[in-house]
């Protein structure tokens, strides 16, 4: 069984980027954490219920694919900008010393989202603490950049069979009063269809490598 840790900036992130792959693993039997650095939803005198409301959508789409939630700070932040970065890199610190998962998937540090790059920045820096612990990155979830053509993967994971769940639990974020731009169930699809055109496949997610120990017995995914 392989411990799994997936750190993002705000919720969605992870099910964009890697619904399917998070449905493959939990299927499997392996732990999967999701950690989210922000709620990135503020409430207003107009609104008081939106902070709660995504909170209750991360926890649905959780559900949905079968990974486990934590809030880094205890879910105080809304802004990733808003936190010190050694205050970002302890909290990585700290986590990944309590899970020791054996494989921690983040953002990529050339994302288009000033948020994505810091959470990206973070983790690099936190890595010196877990030698043992391989370092992946996913690519930028908005496709309308630049910088989505300059993500190169560098592993792919089929994930055509849990495109259905992924797409369930995507759709736990499409609710009344979001703070948000709606998100694009079909764009989704046909960008994830497109990336396993790439390599042969009916549908995959990309990754790219950044550090591997090869450790007899022990997957990467």
């Amino acid at each position: 069984m392989t411990g799994v840790l997936i750190v993002a900036a705000h919720p969605d992130d992870a099910e964009l980027a890697l619904g399917g792959t998070i449905a493959q693993l939990t299927e499997r039997g392996d732990e999967v954490t999701v950690a989210l650095f922000t709620v990135s939803e503020t409430a207003s005198t107009q609104d008081r219920d939106r902070r709660a409301r995504r909170i209750a959508a991360a926890e649905a789409a959780a559900q949905t694919l079968g990974h486990r939630l934590r809030w880094l700070g205890d879910g105080r932040y809304d802004q990733v900008e808003d936190i010190p970065e050694y205050r970002a890199v302890g909290l990585l610190d700290d986590l990944v010393a309590e899970i020791e998962p054996d494989t921690l998937l983040t953002h990529w540090d050339g994302d288009s989202h000033g948020d994505h790059v810091r959470v990206a920045r973070a983790a690099i820096a936190s890595s010196r603490r877990w030698p043992r612990t391989a370092l992946l990155q996913f690519g930028p979830n908005e496709h309308r950049t630049v910088r989505h053509a300059e993500f190169v993967p560098t592993l792919y994971v089929p994930t055509a069979a849990q495109l259905p769940r992924k797409l369930r639990a995507l759709a736990c974020y499409a609710y009344p009063g979001q703070g948000f731009r709606a998100l694009d169930p079909d764009a989704v699809e046909l960008l994830d269809r497109a990336r396993g055109a790439a390599v042969g496949l009916a549908a995959a997610e990309g990754l790219r490598l950044v550090r591997h120990c090869l450790t007899p017995g022990r997957p990467l995914l």
